[in-house]
């Protein structure tokens, strides 16, 4: 028997004055999943997870957390067992930092003396003892990140996490997650940095227009990026089979062929071992940008 899913949504619509921010979306997590939730400024992320959360009302469908359908009169109760964190999140800006995580403590009925809180303040380096509205944007993401991961919670819902950060602390970001997933956590997190969403990530969800139209393994998005190769050779050569074609330039001695591969490698690799007087080669990862733009493009061709 398949557990329990932790979070369902089913045709999930959100309408203001008649147009939908959110537009039918149904998709189920199930635990110890990290999920990722992607779209440019616009899509209809930000809508979604306040539905979720049962900040905002669904104009139609329905959100069941726990096994539990979440509506604003009983959100509160599912919050105990959830963890939030927004790239712009609302503290409160006359606390400090360590009054507002002991606030954050109360809430949720636990002590800032546990393993947890002391491993997070470890990890981020928060400025506890400053006053929230002195800090830098960085540094209160700091802040909201440890109080959504200090109870330990079952699920963990993020919306743009890492905005602010800076690299390091980026990595320290993710590094937690992997620590909570493998400690059975359930995490769902939407970003506008699509390489953290495919190193973290078993599932990306990609929403377009309020719409979700793609529902698939992160491994199948990084795949899709494709191999950036630039070939230099002493006489003119043809790109292979499949290659989109971004450079070809004569120089005073050689040919430099500059291409996007997303073929097969041992295709790649027996074209390249047809090239004469090859004098360089260099292969590195396509951006994961590139290929997020890709499955929109695929998207409008689809819907035409």
């Amino acid at each position: 028997m398949l557990p329990q899913p932790v979070l369902e949504a089913k045709n999930l619509t959100k309408l203001y004055n008649g147009v939908a921010a959110v537009d039918a979306a149904s998709f189920t997590i199930q635990p110890g999943e990290i999920v990722g939730f992607v779209g440019l400024n616009g899509a209809g992320k930000s809508t979604t997870i306040n539905m979720l959360l049962g900040f905002l009302k669904p104009s139609h469908g329905e959100v069941i957390l726990f096994g539990k359908h979440v509506s604003l009169s009983n959100a509160a109760t599912s919050h105990q067992k959830i963890g939030f964190a927004t790239g712009d999140m609302a503290l409160f800006d006359d606390m400090t930092g360590r009054q507002y995580l002991h606030f954050i403590a109360r809430a949720y009925k636990i002590s800032t003396q546990t393993d947890t809180y002391q491993q997070l303040v470890e990890k981020f380096e928060p400025q506890l003892d400053k006053k929230i509205n002195t800090l830098s944007r960085g540094n209160k993401q700091k802040i909201a990140l440890i109080a959504a991961f200090m109870s330990d919670p079952e699920l963990v819902i993020l919306d743009e996490p890492s905005s602010g950060l800076d690299p390091l602390m980026q990595q320290h970001f993710l590094d937690l997650v992997r620590q909570q997933s493998e400690k059975g956590t359930t995490i769902f997190m939407s970003s506008h940095y699509l390489n953290e969403v495919i190193d973290v990530c078993s599932r990306i969800l990609l929403i377009k227009n309020g719409k979700l139209v793609k529902d698939i393994p992160a491994s199948e998005l990084e795949i899709g990026a494709g191999k950036l190769v630039r070939v230099v050779t002493k006489a003119k050569v043809s790109p292979p089979t499949a290659a989109e074609l971004i450079e070809h330039e004569k120089r005073s001695d050689s040919y430099v062929l500059q291409f996007l591969y997303k073929d097969k490698a041992i295709r790649l690799q027996a074209w390249l071992g047809t090239l004469p007087n090859l004098q360089d080669v260099t292969i590195s990862d396509h951006s994961a940008e590139a290929a997020f733009e890709d499955l929109y493009a695929v998207q409008e061709v689809e819907n035409v």
